[in-house]
């Protein structure tokens, strides 16, 4: 055998040989869905794609957590209900924004002090609005609807169709924001109700084609958000499932989180877009 051929056979050999570092062995990798569809500033772009130059809020703020806890999260897309079912088959070790609902205690585990929820721990709180054709009668005063005619839709698997069932409404439920909006459009359901911000991102990019959908004030519903972990990474990493919604809060309350939203909201008019 040649002899450089040699030397650079037996360099490989000792660099495989090389133990790993006891930082890298000891790096815990977590997989986090989220949602497809953008909701901004909290995460923005559609797809599974991940623009890392402004991923959004929330991604900032986990991807802290990589060096905080000396853990490697993998983020993907999916479409919602999608993400519930990996985190409940623990084929996904969490998914956010996941606000609280009993029934979802089945799919995974939500931060908990006492045996109740931990809001102090939560990401951040969003709210629904009712949108409906402007010439619409419909009327929301925040606590009853009056001059409803017909169905209110609702994105499949989104909390708020509780919500609107608690108020005795029947729901229709669609696949998608722009789905209800052509919906809504077409007169087909009395009003759409969803997450502010991920249906005022379409309107503000349909200018055109929902110009006669308004939004109706006050907000129909204000929830808190939270990372959802499923029940067998906590069960295999009780301690580090603690220490995770912990650093999301004490990250929230951190200048760091400020300096976060203010460069969203500070270029909101193209980063949102």
């Amino acid at each position: 055998m040649d002899v450089q051929i040699m030397v650079r056979f037996i360099f490989i050999l000792l660099l495989l040989s090389l133990p790993v570092s006891a930082a890298e062995s000891a790096r815990k990798k977590i997989t986090l869905v989220y949602e497809v569809k953008p909701n901004p500033p909290f995460y923005l772009g559609e797809g599974s794609d991940i623009d890392w130059r402004k991923p959004g809020i929330t991604l900032e703020v986990l991807k802290l957590l990589e060096g905080k806890l000396n853990i490697e999260i993998e983020f993907k897309r999916r479409p919602w209900l999608r993400g519930l079912k990996e985190v409940e088959a623990n084929v996904a070790d969490g998914i956010f924004h996941a606000s609280f609902k009993p029934a979802r205690l089945q799919i995974g585990r939500y931060p908990m002090k006492n045996d109740q929820l931990d809001v102090s721990r939560k990401i951040m709180s969003q709210s629904y609005a009712l949108y409906k054709h402007k010439d619409s009668p419909l009327q929301w005063d925040g606590q009853a609807l009056t001059n409803l005619n017909g169905d209110i839709g609702a994105v499949r698997g989104y909390a708020v169709i509780g919500t609107i069932e608690g108020l005795g409404v029947s729901v229709y439920e669609v696949s998608s924001q722009m789905n209800g909006l052509m919906m809504l459009k077409a007169g087909r359901i009395a009003a759409f109700a969803d997450i502010a911000t991920m249906t005022d991102f379409q309107i503000k990019s349909h200018r055109e084609e929902f110009k006669d959908i308004i939004k109706i004030s006050p907000p129909f519903a204000t929830k808190d958000y939270f990372l959802m972990l499923s029940h067998q990474f906590v069960h295999d990493n009780p301690a580090l499932s603690e220490a995770i919604w912990d650093a999301i809060r004490e990250l929230r309350d951190s200048p760091q989180y400020k300096l976060i939203v203010e460069k969203y909201y500070s270029t909101c008019s193209s980063a949102c877009r």
